[in-house]
């Protein structure tokens, strides 16, 4: 510290005895340090610290009156923030212990030498500095974590917003449209949209989690799709698949998968009107994970093979399956099952 930033510090002195406060006085300005306060008991110590709020206070631990050197440390140093250094000729073992309560930024028994006085005041003011920096450090970091969670708010307002705005212009336009080729493709298409959404929803829930509960997510989108299609009331469909959590990149495509394999099944595997139903299953398989979604109803078309199709449907499966770098088995005896595999 050289002896600018000396003159730029002031210090209050605090002893109950007149002659240490003239030594101490003495001591620090030949060292180069501004004295802007001298007190004789806790109390006054108290109220000048408030008043001047010096850099570094030297306090004696014995003091007269209700408010020893020891109680006025504790509250300068929580209420002010300014640092103490205790001085004291008591080494004793129940003074030691009350002084460490109060957490003083230095402990000095008298007699002291000046340059044990000048080493502390330089190391005490030297740590204060540290830590005023680190906290406007940390009080930066935390602002910009706001400003970071505020603009991801309001990105998700906007995003919401505009599913919904999607959503219910696709429903509109469905209403007003004829062909019931039409009608189907739209639906379909809201159908994703609104699973999107409800992925984005996840994802704004879960914030910063590494994985993510989706038992209850793909519930919802079995649970839609039931209840928006022609055999709503004749066809089940039933997850069995308990807790389990994927990494925020799977959760998107995962759930886009379960919604067209769902809607694939109930929109063509029970056209005769017969009953049945449908089963999604997920769990652990090997090192990874494995969705089924399985029908008894009336099975694919030999001619059509979901490895091959040029369905929009299927063609979306086989790329997000692509993009979760798993692989598609189909089972046709009984109904279809489709067994989409994918590394954990």
């Amino acid at each position: 510290m050289n002896s600018e930033d000396m003159h730029n510090h002031s210090i209050m002195v605090v002893d109950d005895e007149g002659v240490i406060i003239t030594q101490l006085e003495e001591m620090l300005d030949s060292l180069g340090y501004r004295v802007v306060a001298k007190a004789s008991a806790g109390s006054d110590a108290v109220r000048l610290a408030r008043e001047l709020h010096p850099d570094i206070v030297l306090m004696d631990v014995v003091m007269p009156g209700e408010i020893d050197g020891i109680t006025a440390c504790g509250i300068i140093q929580s209420e002010m923030d300014i640092p103490v250094v205790l001085l004291t000729a008591y080494g004793d073992e129940r003074h030691v212990a009350r002084a460490k309560a109060v957490h003083p930024y230095g402990y000095i028994l008298k007699p002291s030498q000046n340059d044990q006085i000048r080493a502390t005041i330089e190391i005490v003011l030297e740590k204060k500095d540290m830590e005023r920096n680190l906290d406007g450090m940390v009080s930066g970091l935390r602002h910009t974590a706001e400003d970071r969670r505020l603009q991801l708010k309001e990105i998700h307002h906007r995003i919401r917003n505009n599913l919904n705005m999607i959503t219910s212009l696709l429903a509109l336009q469905a209403l007003h449209s004829r062909s019931r080729e039409c009608v189907d493709a739209l639906q379909a298409v809201r159908s994703r949209v609104v699973t999107i959404a409800r992925i984005h929803e996840r994802l704004h829930a879960a914030d910063s989690a590494e994985t993510i509960d989706c038992a209850g997510y793909f519930q919802s989108i079995a649970d839609a799709q039931a209840r928006t299609t022609a055999v709503a009331g004749r066809v089940d469909v039933r997850l069995d698949c308990g807790e389990f959590h994927l990494e925020p990149d799977k959760v998107m495509p995962m759930g886009l998968i379960l919604n067209e394999l769902v809607s694939n099944a109930l929109r063509h595997a029970f056209e005769d009107g017969r009953t049945g139903e449908v089963r999604v299953g997920f769990a652990r398989s090997g090192p990874g994970y494995e969705l089924q979604v399985s029908d008894n109803g009336s099975g694919l078309p030999v001619s059509l093979n979901p490895e091959t199709s040029g369905t929009l449907g299927f063609e979306l499966v086989r790329s997000l399956v692509a993009q979760v770098g798993g692989f598609m088995a189909v089972d046709r005896g009984n109904g279809t099952t489709f067994r989409i595999s994918f590394p954990a």
